[in-house]
């Protein structure tokens, strides 16, 4: 025991003093950091709330603006100019834009939007639809309508929408709600796949290392392969919730020192009844991830016969990570479709798959416990075949892949 200890610690103590380690670590940090206060980074380049100057001979037409302002350009600050002083203030940039507005003889609106940047569509609908509503105000007045029969002209029909499924909680979500779920599967999903490729391929690199550079023989002399093995994936994979603990208490300290709470509300995200149960599977695939990936890599690493063909052994497993990957990835805005579901019950996939489903209300709890059971069946059986790789080929130097996997499989206990 005292010798898988010392392994252990040695293996860690190497890791996290690694410049690797710490650069990593310090970057993610600055990131979330930065991302806690990104509204106070903003405001550092903001100049403040917009100002739009409103061209019309008409002042009725300017007070309907002014107080519709909220809807044309939330927080803005409006004022009356001419025509030719909107010009020139836009081009001074003292108008951040400016709307022309003009009624002709036939009582009719039109209007133009003076910025010296690119007017979004959006802009322009947003006045179009202003300028409806004056327009159907002024002919209601022409043809003398009263304000009661002027709702009911503008009244519109309610129209709402009821989802059948399974699960109840379907239906409770709002736009703002699967924008947080979202945005908290795309970030977790790259933290995911760069711890996991990144500590598996040391393991693999390091095996492959000692063996093809024979230390490994010096060093089974004093502790057993099977010994040496589990120290060294403990060793990685205790450097790896090390990495993560640090990620978890600095995320804590950024929520309760600054006001995330309101940014959220500003960005029009907000947390909702399935964060918990996203944070809860995301945490546990991330897990299982590692455990699998690692043991992998080190089944790899020891059949590895060669430093040259360490990238070559380590394909299966980069294809499986990369294709899980991509699946995930480009399967947020739309987690229902059959590959999704049948990708987050395959062991190795399903870390990723499953993390995305989770982010929906339709996927069920024993979904969830049947994929990570399946992963964790894996697990064992990843262990299984890593301890007879490195019992029967760490001191073996067969030449190419198919023959260091028959020497696992073929010899006898």
């Amino acid at each position: 025991m005292n010798k898988f200890w010392a392994t252990f610690s040695l293996t860690y103590k190497n890791k996290v003093k690694a410049k690797s380690f710490i650069i990593f670590t310090a970057v993610v940090i600055i990131l979330m950091l930065a991302a806690s206060n990104i509204n106070k980074i903003i405001d550092l380049f903001d100049d403040g709330p917009d100002k739009v100057g409103v061209v019309s001979s008409n002042n009725q037409i300017y007070e309907v603006i002014k107080s519709q302002g909220n809807q044309l350009d939330e927080g803005a600050k409006f004022s009356k100019v001419s025509e030719k002083q909107a010009r020139i203030q836009v081009e001074s940039e003292k108008l951040d834009k400016a709307y022309i507005i003009k009624l002709n003889d036939n009582q009719k609106l039109s209007g133009k939007i003076l910025s010296k940047d690119t007017v979004s569509e959006q802009d322009k609908q947003k006045l179009k639809a202003t300028l409806s509503t004056i327009q159907t105000q002024f002919v209601a007045n022409s043809l003398d309508l009263s304000q009661g029969e002027l709702k009911q002209l503008q009244a519109q029909s309610d129209v709402s929408s009821e989802i059948i499924a399974n699960n109840a909680k379907s239906s409770n979500l709002s736009e703002a709600q699967k924008g947080f779920n979202t945005v908290i599967v795309y970030l977790g999903i790259m933290l995911m796949f760069f711890i996991i490729f990144n500590y598996a391929s040391q393991v693999a690199m390091e095996i492959a290392t000692e063996k093809t550079s024979r230390v490994i023989e010096m060093i089974i002399t004093s502790v057993t392969p099977v010994t040496h093995l589990f120290a060294k994936m403990a060793g990685v994979i205790a450097v790896a919730l090390t990495q993560i603990s640090i990620f978890v208490i600095v995320g804590v300290i950024c929520f309760l020192t600054f006001d995330i709470g309101d940014m959220l509300q500003g960005f029009k995200v907000e947390p909702n009844e399935l964060t918990l149960q996203l944070a809860i599977v995301g945490f546990v695939s991330l897990i299982i991830g590692i455990f699998s990936y690692i043991i992998l890599a080190s089944i790899l690493g020891s059949i590895t016969s060669r430093i040259e063909d360490i990238n070559q052994a380590l394909m299966p497993m980069t294809l499986v990570s990369m294709i899980a990957f991509y699946i995930s990835l480009f399967s947020v805005m739309n987690p229902d479709t059959l590959l999704v579901k049948i990708a987050s019950f395959i062991p190795l996939m399903s870390p990723f798959v499953m993390f995305v489903r989770a982010s929906t209300p339709d996927v069920a709890t024993w979904e969830i416990l049947v994929s990570v059971g399946l992963s964790i069946v894996t697990i064992f059986v990843l262990l299984w075949v890593a301890v007879r790789s490195y019992k029967d080929t760490i001191l073996s130097f067969d030449k190419g892949f198919i023959g260091s996997i028959k020497r696992i499989f073929n010899k006898k206990n």
